[in-house]
């Protein structure tokens, strides 16, 4: 190797492992920041296709019931109320009711809600007429309900 050829490699300029070393540092800090951002988002889209879901639930039995002409109540007690082909108002695709409970005292819990379907579950609300529709929102799950007619 000639001395021209030495010297011009000890020219060269290139970056040091210190410098090399910060700029993975601060990418994987914006890389973090990122994430966890990310990851918030995504369970509040969950939580809102979950209240979403349950509305659509009630405005089914909302339009069961002005429909319905026993007077006594008129609102869903059956799963297959609200898939009924002669309503108006249909459950939009992909939203399932789990199931249709008589009255109960107390709130299902949420693994129950899971796994009855779509993260919902109805509950009627006995001679008052309405019922109750059940979904999970948060890590840790949380229930929650929204009402269709005179609930307690």
């Amino acid at each position: 190797m000639s001395l021209q050829k030495i010297n011009k490699l000890k020219d060269e300029k290139g970056f040091t492992i210190v410098e090399l070393l910060i700029v993975i540092v601060v990418i994987g800090i914006l890389a973090a920041i990122t994430i966890v951002a990310f990851n918030g988002v995504q369970q509040r889209a969950r939580d809102t296709a979950a209240k979403s879901d349950a509305a659509s639930v009630v405005k089914v039995a909302e339009a069961f019931n002005a429909r319905e002409t026993t007077g006594a109540g008129g609102y869903p007690t059956a799963t297959s109320d609200f898939t009924s082909s002669s309503l108006d108002a249909k459950l939009p695709a992909g939203v399932t009711v789990g199931s249709v409970l008589a009255t109960a005292a107390a709130a299902p819990d949420a693994t129950a809600v899971k796994t009855a379907g779509k993260a919902m579950i109805t509950q009627q609300c006995g001679t008052a007429g309405g019922l109750k529709v059940y979904y999970v929102t948060g890590n840790p799950a949380v229930i929650a309900n929204l009402v269709a007619g005179t609930c307690p």
